[in-house]
């Protein structure tokens, strides 16, 4: 990496110009240029919406090394006035798993007006990994915006416990959505429901193509992170629906047979 052509970017950063000092704040991301953060930090402070966002999400991974460093300037811009800055300092808190912020991130999911944010403040919080955020996520599950049912559901089952569910039983019976219904049977599978993972291939079974999309990228999140305790002794009969899904519709035959090279990789590592 150039020093030269860093301190160039950071001269950029510097030039009073928005066009300019985002195009050096991307381009520094993109260099992993971790010695810009003090630069971008200061532009948190910037009167441009625009200038603010890019380096939000510039922070979620040049702060990754420190988080520490970035933590509370990010945790300052929840209470911008732009939705997609609040949006995106949400996020970068996520990825950081800066922990100290998830008082105002709850606070967030269930007070903000605007979904978009109300929804990355649910996901963040299942990434943040801590118990105490079980509450808020529940009472997220009633919120009126599918997106932030969704993602709370999801949330759950990743830092949530066996105890949960009979509760997640009960919003699995009476959710509407198709959607957050996958979600929530996913969260439930995922904690060891395992008779679940039945009734969303059955979902996937019968789903449109859209659908599609959504139920496979639930399965991919199942596979990657946190994985299902009989997600491997289920691999077979799961990859036996994803090959139906295939020959239904061919445009997701690429994501789909990634999905069984992964299954069939965790029943060989099994044997």
């Amino acid at each position: 990496m150039s020093e030269s052509k860093i301190d160039s970017l950071l001269e950029q950063c510097n030039s009073g110009e928005p066009s300019q000092i985002v195009k050096g704040v991307q381009e520094l991301l993109s260099l992993r240029a971790y010695s810009a953060v003090p630069t971008i930090v200061d532009l948190l402070n910037s009167a441009d919406a625009v200038i603010r966002f890019t380096a939000a999400e510039a922070l979620g991974y040049l702060g990754q090394p420190n988080p520490e460093s970035v933590g509370q300037a990010l945790v300052n811009l929840l209470v911008d006035s732009e939705v997609i800055v609040r949006s995106e300092a949400v996020d970068s808190l996520g990825i950081l798993a800066y922990t100290a912020a998830i008082e105002p991130i709850k606070s967030l999911l269930q007070n903000d007006p605007d979904p978009l944010v109300r929804a990355s403040a649910a996901e963040t919080l299942g990434d943040l990994g801590q118990e105490e955020a079980i509450p808020a996520l529940f009472t997220a599950l009633l919120d009126p915006d599918e997106s932030v049912r969704a993602y709370a559901a999801n949330s759950l089952g990743l830092i949530g416990t066996v105890q949960l569910l009979p509760k997640l039983a009960s919003y699995i019976k009476s959710e509407k959505s198709l959607r957050v219904k996958a979600e929530l049977l996913g969260a439930s599978y995922r904690l060891g429901a395992r008779e679940d993972i039945h009734i969303f291939l059955n979902l996937l079974e019968n789903t449109d193509e859209d659908m599609a999309i959504a139920l496979l990228n639930i399965l991919a999140d199942l596979i990657e992170r946190k994985q299902p305790l009989a997600l491997v002794e289920d691999a077979s009969c799961i990859s036996e629906v994803l090959t139906q899904l295939s020959a239904r519709f061919l445009i997701l035959s690429p994501q789909v047979k990634g999905l069984i090279v992964q299954l069939k990789a965790l029943e060989s590592d099994l044997n």
